[in-house]
């Protein structure tokens, strides 16, 4: 396949892009990209500057996909050129952490959600576009929300685009969608997801190939049995991040006297809480690398594969004291329900949030296990994302890793925005992975 020939790809939804990114990694046996971020539509400004950074100015439509104006821009530009439209249909009204916990919420508010007719706009494109592949994702919530009606979202998904003529059958269990752990596909992070593939049947009569897992977990019965198949240990934090510097959390004057604000004041310019831009260090990196396991070799090689020459967003938030000395009480691994069993006096002094709707709403990582699910929360604050190891919360640049972002992936806007970014994406990796189980299925038809 040529390099001008790559398979154009529109990406609705996009976010910060993690989607096609993961589908841009994808080569051929020449090095050639073989699929193209063609265009790519998002309505949040930050993430379409991110975008524009890492993809081109260009291929950016910004917008309100449900506008005449912008849906009508996007058919102009698009019809006849793409082969691919993919998309994470915007999820928070499916989330079973968000508006669907029920906390403090009137549930019938939530039965019928706006954003749930954003699958219709995905599909009326679709239409007019008729691609040879659709891509889907979403959170494993969309499996259990229903409509008004009481019918499956999901179930109505599938049908709206079977009757358009698409397959969704996989060839090996015959089900119509993925449930998939990014963990399972060497990202460094428990993470699942609903992923829906759609073949044109007018194109090709083959089945939808199904994506096996390259990654186990290793407290698995089986684990013996799937390494020898030859599938590697689940890529950990301690791999992801370890390399990257020591910095530090500076304290906010929250809940301080003026004398304890005096002495903070005089004490912060001495802590090095990072830099959003810094070299990298190349050295340390490979004095670690070598220290490290299959897995994490193969995970550097996505997220370093080119000696780029910085390190970006490695700065720590700011945090009160009293979540400073939380975090440095905790254990590793340990959620705020469990500190408050272990301590329950010092737990007392320290939390100030009640427990009813998540136990978790303070959590230790393991350091040597998978992250729990990054989420775009951590634009408010980061307190399930603890450092194992530093009395912290994580950096963007941590949180990114942890996505499995490359780290020449820069991200636009301010502090917390690149959270939302970051927590929104999709994991580059497990869309690469999708991307080279669909290019090795139809590559064939797709030259």
């Amino acid at each position: 396949m040529k390099a001008n020939n790559s398979i154009k790809v529109l990406d609705l939804f996009a976010g910060a892009g993690g989607l096609a990114l993961g589908l841009e990694s994808v080569k051929d046996e020449r090095g050639n990209p073989i699929f193209e971020m063609f265009r790519a539509v998002e309505i949040d400004k930050y993430a379409c500057e991110t975008l524009r950074k890492n993809f081109g100015k260009d291929k950016v439509i910004e917008g309100d996909l449900t506008k005449k104006a912008i849906h009508a821009k996007l058919i102009e530009e698009c019809k006849g050129k793409v082969s691919v439209v993919a998309g994470g249909i915007p999820c928070q009204s499916f989330s079973l952490i968000g508006p669907r916990s029920g906390f403090g919420k009137k549930m019938d508010k939530f039965k019928e959600d706006r954003r749930d007719g954003l699958y219709k706009e995905f599909r009326r494109i679709v239409k007019e576009l008729m691609p040879n592949i659709v891509i889907i994702e979403n959170v494993r919530g969309i499996l259990s929300k229903k409509d008004s009606k009481g019918k499956k979202i999901i179930d109505l998904l599938i049908s709206d685009f079977e009757r358009l003529g698409y397959n969704f059958k996989n060839k090996k269990d015959g089900r119509k969608f993925f449930t998939l752990n990014a963990a399972d596909f060497g990202v460094p992070q428990i993470r699942e997801r609903v992923i829906l593939v759609g073949i044109k049947t007018s194109w090709t009569k083959v089945n939808v190939p199904f994506v096996e897992p390259t990654h186990f977990n290793p407290a698995e019965k089986d684990a013996k049995v799937l390494k020898e198949k030859g599938l590697l240990p689940y890529v950990t934090i301690a791999d992801a991040i370890g390399d990257l510097p020591l910095v530090n959390a500076k304290v906010t004057y929250t809940g301080l006297s003026p004398e304890e604000i005096k002495e903070v004041k005089s004490k912060n310019p001495e802590i090095y809480n990072g830099e959003d831009q810094v070299l990298f260090d190349n050295e340390a990196f490979h004095v670690y690398l070598d220290k490290m396991s299959p897995s994490g070799i193969e995970y550097f090689n996505f997220v370093r594969p080119n000696g780029y020459a910085y390190s970006h967003h490695h700065v720590a938030r700011s945090q009160q004291i009293s979540d400073l000395e939380l975090f440095d009480a905790m254990k590793e691994g340990e959620t705020a329900k469990e500190f408050q069993t272990r301590m329950p006096k010092l737990a007392e002094k320290l939390i100030k949030y009640g427990m009813e709707t998540f136990e978790d709403k303070y959590r230790k990582q393991r350091w040597h296990a998978p992250c729990t699910t990054v989420f775009a929360h951590l634009e408010k604050d980061g307190n399930r994302f603890i450092h194992p190891r530093q009395k912290r919360t994580l950096t963007p640049r941590e949180a990114a890793r942890i996505q499995s972002f490359p780290d020449d992936f820069v991200f636009c806007g301010p502090y917390s925005k690149k959270f939302k970014q970051i927590g929104n994406a999709v994991p580059p990796l497990l869309a690469s992975r999708i991307a080279e189980t669909i290019y090795e299925r139809f590559k064939e038809v797709l030259k």
